[in-house]
């Protein structure tokens, strides 16, 4: 059926639609189809939603937006995204944020990009959409958001910039509030990983360090996952040189561009950003052994 035939929608049709266009952006999923393919296919969706009334597929996390996106190596060890690779709206913002900026030349493909530009610009500024990230929000509409603010600034407004900083500065440290529907939400727009307990936060930082750990990431995205690298680097054993030469150098990059960001080990498990050292190199060392990490 297409677009054009939409048939009325039921609630059921209406989530499975919505299952299906986020498995889409998952790795290995319909892996006989072609990037262009998928993304045909997240558009019909998206379209067959539209017109019969449903919402449409909630936005992606950062972290999400970059699963979806392989890195890939070319001749020389140039690592670069193919840009046909990228969903839509996101290709077509990046192309135009990359405005006369280098990039590489890759035999075969159209429009090739550096890794760390892709990866900068979805972790810094450019991610999430302009009006959300310029606009100035009630803080009191935000109660977490409330709290977190107060130790750092007696305004009454912030915009989606300031908003997002304090929420992954205060990182795993989340999981203790009591996060209203509208403020995950809000979250959510803002690009902001929610965990909804220690497990999955501890989780996602695991994984974060997993991908700069096997060269999938240039450089960590927050204070929280640069301090945390910085100390796994130095925690997992020797067994992973190549891991802890990535994760160390992904640290000092992040520090040499935001300086003062960096605290003491002790402090990390303070603000529960980690349980323990201990706890931290027997999970990632099992994840780097998992995945066959050097």
């Amino acid at each position: 059926m297409t677009a054009n035939h939409a048939l009325p929608m039921s609630q059921k049709q209406a989530d499975a639609l919505r299952r299906e266009w986020a498995l889409l952006l998952k790795m290995g999923y319909a892996s006989q189809w072609t990037p262009a393919q998928k993304m045909a296919r997240q558009e019909e969706i998206a379209t067959l939603l539209l017109q019969a009334g449903q919402a449409l597929p909630r936005g992606m996390t950062r972290q999400e937006l970059l699963a979806s996106v392989p890195i890939r190596n070319a001749e020389g060890g140039r690592y670069y995204v193919d840009l046909a690779d990228i969903p839509q709206p996101w290709r077509d913002e990046f192309w135009a944020a990359l405005h006369g900026s280098g990039r590489p030349i890759v035999e075969g493909v159209e429009r090739a990009a550096y890794a760390w530009d892709w990866e900068g610009w979805v972790c810094g500024q450019a991610f999430g959409d302009p009006a959300v990230m310029q606009t100035l929000h009630q803080l009191a509409e935000y109660p977490v958001l409330s709290v977190l603010a107060a130790t750092r600034t007696q305004a009454t407004k912030l915009d989606g910039r300031a908003c997002r900083y304090l929420y992954e500065a205060a990182g795993s440290a989340l999981v203790q509030y009591e996060v209203s529907e509208k403020e995950r939400a809000f979250m959510q727009q803002l690009g902001v990983v929610v965990p909804t307990n220690p497990r999955e936060a501890e989780e996602v930082m695991l994984m974060s360090c997993l991908e700069v750990a096997q060269g999938v990431r240039e450089k960590p995205c927050s204070a929280q996952q640069a301090n945390v690298m910085r100390v796994a680097a130095m925690v997992i054993g020797r067994s992973f040189p190549a891991s802890q030469k990535r994760l160390s150098a992904a640290a000092a990059r992040y520090f040499e561009a935001q300086p003062g960001e960096e605290v003491e080990s002790a402090e990390i498990v303070r603000r529960g950003w980690v349980a323990n050292l201990p706890r931290l190199r027997d999970r990632l060392e099992h994840k780097l052994r998992m995945a066959r990490a050097q």
